[in-house]
């Protein structure tokens, strides 16, 4: 029977990267602590070459990991291969919440207001919450339920984390557009990947009662 495999070690970055999303999205209300460490890390970022490959560098980064992990768990591990197949699902359901609630808070990226490194986009590309955060946490998720060693998700942690700080530094996301979009990934990735070993478990629970 499929299940989620994630120790408690495993589990820790996870549960750090989701309880310090929720602090950065509790504490700036209505958004003034956010506001001032967008411009305090975009005015890092003004003084980095090409800050705005880090974000991208990370991610393609991340996206490889995530691949490799997979392909290993499908291989390697077949009892994780559920999990697996449904955490990815998850990344790409929480892709498209994400979306949607671009369109339903509708609010304007940073960049908009003050100077920022590299191009903005125009105006009705909404900021919050970033797709990038959303995508490297729903990686960071994957990478842990289909390989589970705990030093593999604390190195996906950092990549995940770097996607979030460097869209902040690139002046386009602030620092509760990127929690919202970690608070995404994992949530809805790891609900996805859950639900669906839940299911699967009942379903053989009913098999085996019959």
């Amino acid at each position: 029977m499929p299940s989620t495999p994630l120790s408690r070690r495993a589990l820790l970055p996870l549960v750090i990267a989701l309880g310090l999303a929720a602090v950065l999205l509790l504490l700036p209300m209505p958004g003034s602590l956010s506001v001032v460490g967008t411009r305090w890390l975009a005015g890092l970022g003004a003084g980095l070459p090409r800050v705005e490959l880090v974000s991208e560098v990370a991610l393609v980064a991340l996206a490889a990991a995530t691949a490799a992990a997979i392909l290993f768990a499908w291989f390697r591990r077949p009892d994780r291969r559920l999990p697996v197949a449904a955490a990815a699902f998850g990344v790409v359901v929480a892709y498209v919440a994400s979306e949607g609630a671009k369109l339903l808070f509708a609010q304007p990226r940073p960049c908009l207001r003050w100077p920022s490194v590299g191009e903005c986009p125009p105006a009705g590309d909404w900021s919050l919450p970033s797709n990038h955060a959303t995508l490297a946490f729903g990686a960071l998720v994957v990478i842990a339920v289909a390989v589970g060693r705990v030093w593999m998700v604390w190195a996906a942690l950092a990549l995940a984390g770097l996607v979030a700080v460097g869209r902040v530094m690139q002046g386009v996301h602030y620092v509760h557009d990127v929690a919202l979009g970690a608070t995404f990934g994992v949530v809805i990735t790891g609900g996805v990947a859950l639900a669906a070993v839940g299911l699967a478990a009942r379903r053989q629970r009913r098999v085996s009662g019959d």
